[in-house]
């Protein structure tokens, strides 16, 4: 026996018989070495022919069923981006939409800021913001005595309620008609720009075809 090959075995032989299976199916062994592991498989009850055949069976499904690099399998990208020119309308309406809104959160979610905001504002409304109880005060249909009394109760510590009473009055703009306008209103844009996309993007997948 070739002292390499004697080497092999001793190696193999104190090697955990999972770790030489994936060895195995590895590949890429020199042949003295694939002797040697597979007398120790088959010395551990392994059939040498089954391994050789799941070897085969696995060559000729790498040339039969070539694997595609990961880059090759990812999602196309969009041959219209949301900033191109033609959609720009669409662009333009989701700003008036969006930012007014977005600018409100921010003011009331900032410390005291926020608090004189919603106080002047209520208490130019004709609403009690006296702090020994929650008065009602309706605002777009909706009462948010219990919301001006938070603000009232977050000046004592700077403002730290904030952010919180911020979402609160989000969730208490929602339930309105003019939230439930606003949502419909952001949703049937961003559903028109997506149409519109795709008929772009169809329009320059025909003229491709054409060329």
């Amino acid at each position: 026996m070739k002292p390499q090959l004697e080497d092999f075995l001793e190696q193999f032989s104190n090697m955990d018989t999972n770790v030489l299976l994936l060895r195995y199916r590895a590949g890429g062994m020199v042949p003295d070495a694939e002797a040697a592991l597979l007398e120790v498989l088959e010395g551990r009850g392994y059939s040498l022919q089954a391994l050789l055949m799941e070897r085969r069976a696995k060559v000729t499904t790498a040339d039969v069923m070539p694997t595609d690099p990961p880059w090759l399998n990812l999602p196309p990208l969009p041959r219209v981006k949301s900033s191109d020119p033609r959609l720009r309308g669409f662009n333009r309406a989701l700003k008036w939409l969006l930012i007014p809104v977005i600018v409100a959160l921010v003011l009331l979610a900032l410390p005291l800021v926020g608090n004189f905001l919603v106080l002047g504002g209520v208490g130019a409304l004709g609403c009690n913001t006296g702090e020994d109880a929650v008065h009602p005060c309706h605002v777009l249909g909706r009462d948010i005595g219990s919301l001006v009394s938070g603000y009232g109760v977050s000046i004592f510590v700077l403002g730290g309620l904030n952010p919180f009473l911020a979402m609160e009055a989000f969730a208490e703009f929602l339930q309105t008609p003019y939230g439930v306008a606003w949502l419909l209103a952001v949703g049937g844009t961003l559903k028109l720009r997506s149409v519109k996309r795709g008929r772009l993007e169809r329009a320059i997948d025909a003229q491709d075809g054409h060329l």
